[in-house]
């Protein structure tokens, strides 16, 4: 633990008091060193909930160009700088060749010191990338919001479903039980999520699935029949891979039918490669795509999302600032779907 003054708030800077910040996979990553672009020393945490402690003259609105003041609650998104390749020619801002984001990619050690959601203050210079939050989604589910935009950027990339698709989700973590929402929201047919433990399992039908897997229980061959069983021997339509554990994706690739899509969402980390055979997505016709991040849109288009499904029921775990190496701990051995810190 170690304590800062809190700096003087600049004309255009934003201090914000923490309320709440998720520990995420990506968390857990960056302390295996798996994640690119991590500096040290930091401050981790990504996924904050603040409320605008001091705003600066300048700051006026939040990113969406809605008025911002004192005392609003807001969430700290990715920033990019709109000028790059990427951003302007590409135009996705996701793949920023300079994004900045707290919460592990800014020193600590300098100026202005508060940079991730691991203490109790967040400073931002020139404003940073808010979304003010409305009074009706709570805490939780703006924690949340973070695994919802990658999956409506994974949906997006897509092309969205059909409606009456059947759709597999792999991995009942946050990223896959928003993949989960996503689905049930867009009118999928039959909803299909494997992992473990059960009681992630027992939170994906909260969301909207019609059969779990537990993938500890049933081993992978009967897996993939179970799946075809189900999909009368079609296999889904859509694969959302969240697992972040690469001989899933041979899997999945498995239980995907005839012209469906696969994509992976859950290898923000370098897990590593796995063997796959280029025939089986040859013969099918299989569509394969990723999703890496999300842009501030992704976010701002999964607010309704936000309102509509039991977001609270993720977070499970609450924990002190002190705590936090306890909350990662809980994290990386699947102990709590969320666990949040509250500093």
């Amino acid at each position: 633990m170690t304590e800062f003054d809190v700096p003087a708030v600049g004309s255009n800077d934003v201090l914000l008091r923490t309320k709440m910040a998720g520990v995420c996979g990506t968390d857990v990553h960056i302390l295996h060193d798996k994640v690119p672009g991590v500096v040290t020393p930091s401050i981790l945490g990504h996924e904050n909930v603040g409320k605008v402690e001091e705003l600066g003259e300048d700051v006026t609105t939040d990113a969406q160009g809605d008025p911002l003041s004192e005392g609003d609650r807001v969430v700290v998104l990715p920033e990019s700088c709109r000028d790059c390749y990427n951003c302007v020619v590409l135009g996705d801002e996701a793949k920023c060749e300079d994004r900045t984001s707290v919460g592990g990619w800014l020193r600590a050690d300098e100026h202005p010191h508060f940079v991730g959601g691991f203490g109790e203050y967040i400073f931002l210079e020139g404003g940073g990338e808010l979304i003010k939050i409305p009074d009706d989604i709570s805490d939780e589910a703006v924690i949340m919001g973070d695994a919802i935009r990658i999956a409506v950027h994974g949906f997006e990339r897509m092309g969205g479903i059909e409606y009456g698709s059947d759709v597999l989700v792999q991995g009942p973590g946050p990223v896959g039980l928003a993949a989960v929402a996503m689905a049930d929201d867009s009118g999928a047919g039959r909803i299909i999520v494997t992992g473990a433990p059960d009681e992630r399992l027992e939170l994906a039908e909260r969301f909207g699935a019609d059969h779990t897997i537990n993938i500890t229980d049933v081993d992978e061959s009967d897996r993939i029949e179970r799946v075809r069983s189900i999909t009368d021997g079609r296999g889904v339509d859509a694969t959302f891979e969240a697992t972040g554990f690469p001989p899933a994706v041979r899997e999945g690739l498995e239980m995907t039918g005839t012209n469906g899509s696969y994509m992976i969402m859950g290898h923000y980390g370098d897990a590593g490669s796995v063997e796959l055979n280029p025939h089986d997505i040859n013969r099918k016709q299989i569509t394969v795509d990723g999703a890496w991040s999300a842009a501030t849109r992704h976010f701002v288009q999964a607010l309704p999302l936000l309102r509509r499904y039991p977001w609270t029921e993720t977070v499970t775990d609450y924990y002190e600032l002190e705590e936090v190496n306890e909350a990662i701990r809980a994290m990386e051995g699947q102990e709590t779907v969320k666990a949040v810190i509250e500093p």
